[in-house]
This record gives structure tokens, sequence and C-alpha cells, in this order.
């Protein structure tokens, strides 16, 4: 099986092992400690002529070059070693600036990417992250869309299903080739949002995880009007639990191949399969409410996951409940462009009436009113 979120499990194995290749020890003595600091991130310090046929790459997934392209002999160990390294892995040149010939150079040898010395051991990571991310995608056409609150009650369950469904509404199969994975796992209401009842056994899965796989998964699944498929646990509350990421992980990538979208409603709180959903989405949506304390959120919690993960992930945020204020009075909005700037995905229109009566009913907003601006702002923000 192809494994999208697998693959970025926090756990004691490292998601991402770096073999970092430099003939500079104190540089590599620096660039470890801070690694260390990374939880997920491992470094492992390679001499350059000991990448040799038979090299045991076990707990490296990419390597980094420290290149002195500044001497024949430099250049000459780098090509023995771009040909005698376990080419599977991709390998990133980390160098001062180079002329075009040694650009065509490297093209020629088939780097993954070049990076210009010096630069953070952030940035460093973060290219790591990127070279195998587009590098190691199983299913190039999935995408996944998670939905994230800044803060309670600014209408995240409302957007993921409805975005969910503007995707579903999209696909010209006769089965469902969307899925909503409501990861409230227990105050979720996803399935409550479409009148349809939470079959997801999680405790099941939980009690056997080697008994998951696709027939399984597809038992659980509630399906609304044979168009949207919905993935949703509903458990008593109160009852605390504890599991294995891979429980989430192995079912999002089961998921994945049957489905050619997957919307995810991420909870705020941190779990310890929440790094893996976000690194295996292709869209983060940070929803917030059109007021000072939730674009301050917002902006908080972008810069957050920005610090996390560097420019492998780059949230989006998108204003819910937007008014325009009258005769001047409350935050305006430019200045909400001011605080959020590029981040800022879009606003969606306040229509409390039409989305307490489809919550109310149990059925999508375009149900009651088949034009509505609450529809109309979101599918802008998502190109639909």
């Amino acid at each position: 099986m192809l494994q999208i979120f697998s693959r970025s499990v926090r756990s004691a194995n490292p998601i991402m092992g770096i073999g970092f290749v430099t003939q500079n020890e104190d540089v590599g003595r620096q660039l470890k400690e801070y690694v260390a600091q990374r939880e997920g991130v491992d470094l492992t310090l390679i001499a350059s002529a000991k990448v040799v046929p038979g090299f045991d790459p076990r707990g490296v997934s990419i390597f980094v070059y420290d290149l002195d392209s500044s001497t024949e002999a430099a250049q000459r160990e780098f090509e023995r070693f771009m040909a005698q390294r376990p080419q599977l892995l991709p390998v990133i040149v980390l160098s001062p600036a180079l002329g075009d010939d040694l650009v065509r150079w490297l093209l020629r040898l088939r780097v993954a990417d070049w990076l210009k010395a010096p630069l953070s051991a952030g940035e460093l990571i973060a290219a790591c992250g990127r070279v195998l991310s587009q590098g190691g995608v199983a299913k190039t056409d999935l995408k996944c869309m998670t939905f994230l609150g800044a803060r309670g009650g600014v209408g995240t369950t409302s957007i993921a299903v409805q975005a969910a469904l503007l995707a579903a509404e999209r696909s010209k199969s006769t089965t469902p080739t969307t899925c909503v994975v409501d990861l409230d796992l227990t105050g979720g209401a996803c399935a409550e949002y479409l009148d349809i009842r939470p079959a997801w056994a999680l405790d099941e899965i939980i009690a056997n995880p080697a008994r998951l796989d696709p027939h399984m998964l597809e038992l659980m699944t509630s399906t609304y009007k044979n168009k949207l498929d919905v993935l949703s646990a509903q458990r008593k509350f109160g009852e605390a639990f504890t599991f294995a990421p891979d429980v989430i992980t192995r079912t999002l990538d089961i998921v994945s191949q049957s489905h050619q979208t997957l919307v995810v409603d991420l909870p705020r709180h941190v779990e310890n399969w929440t790094d893996a959903v976000i690194l295996g989405s292709s869209d983060i949506y940070v929803i917030t409410d059109f007021s000072v304390p939730g674009l301050k959120a917002a902006r908080r919690m972008v810069n957050d996951l920005s610090q996390q993960f560097g420019e492998i992930v780059k949230p989006k945020v998108v204003v819910n409940k937007f008014n325009r204020p009258l005769f001047g009075t409350g935050i305006s909005s430019s200045e909400m462009r001011d605080l959020l700037g590029d981040v800022l995905a879009g606003h969606i229109s306040a229509d409390e009436r039409l989305l307490r009566e489809a919550m109310d009913r149990g059925v999508p907003t375009t149900d009651i009113k088949p034009r509505n601006s609450f529809v109309n702002d979101l599918s802008k923000i998502l190109g639909y």
C-alpha cells in the first residue's frame, strides 16, 4: 500500500534522516546540535570518502553535501560520491554562489536541489522536507485539504463539510471520490451536519489494529446521497483513550487509495498523529472569525506552524463570519489584511441564519438557498 501519511508519523523513528557530508567539522557539529532539538529529524555526519558501493544507508533519507566547488579535486570527489551513493537517495548541494558552468554540471549529475551557503538550519531542514515531499508523494492526483480552527466556534466544521460537498460536485464518477475525515474523535460533528450516522468504530480498530484493511474501513464509512463519504467516530464523553499514531495514519493511507480528495477536520489540540496529518496535507486552512482576538489567534497559529515545519507547510487563513462594519465601527477589512498579510486566503460572509437552519436540518446550505454568499465565497477561496 502506498503511504502518504504514515511516512510522516512522529515517533521514535525520525520523519527525516539527513546524511550531512561536510569537510567543516565545526559546521557539522553546530547543525547536529540544532537538529537534536527538533523532534522527528535526525542528522548523521558522514565523510564523503565513506560513501562507496555497499554503503549502508539505514537512517538516511536524504544527503546534504557541503561542496567546495573552488577546487577540481573537490569536484572530482563529488562526482565519485554521486556515482557511488545509494541511487534512491536524493542529494541537495550546499555551496556558495555558482556560475553557469557549475549549475549545468550539477544538473548533469542530477542533484535534487542547490542551496546557497550560508543558510540557517531551519532553512536546510525545510529544503530537505520539500525535496522528500516532491519525490515521495505516492499518489500525485490526491488532494488533501485540512481545516483547523484558530479557536472554538469559528465554523471550521461547517466550512470543511461544505468544501467536501464542493469537491464532490466536481466529480463525474458514479461513486464517491471525496471523503470527509473527522479527526475530532470525541466531539466531532461532521456526520451530524449531514444528518447521517457516524460509523467509524475507532475502539474496534484500536483493540486490533492489524485488522484494519480497505474492506473493514469501507464498512465503517457513512455516505451522503451517494456522492460524499464521511468517516466520523462517536464516543462517550469522558472516555479517555490512547493509541499508536499509525491507527490514524494508516486509516488515511487506506482512504487516500480510493478517493481523489480528502477533507480533514482537524482539532486544535495536538495528538501524536497531528504532525503526520499536517505533513501529508496538500493545503492547510486555518479558520478564524472576523474579530481582533480571532485574527490574532490565527496569526499566532500560522506563525507556530511555520516555525515548526518551515517551508514544508504553507498554511492560509480563512476569515469566517465576515461583515462590513457600519459607520466605521469595529475592525475594518483593510486592518484584517494588514494583520494577516499574504497568509490571508479570503473571507466568507456572515449568514448565521442560513447556516443555523442548514445545521438543524442536516442539509447543505444550497438545499435551502441554491445561490448564497457562504458557498460563493468558499468556492473562490478553494478555486472551484
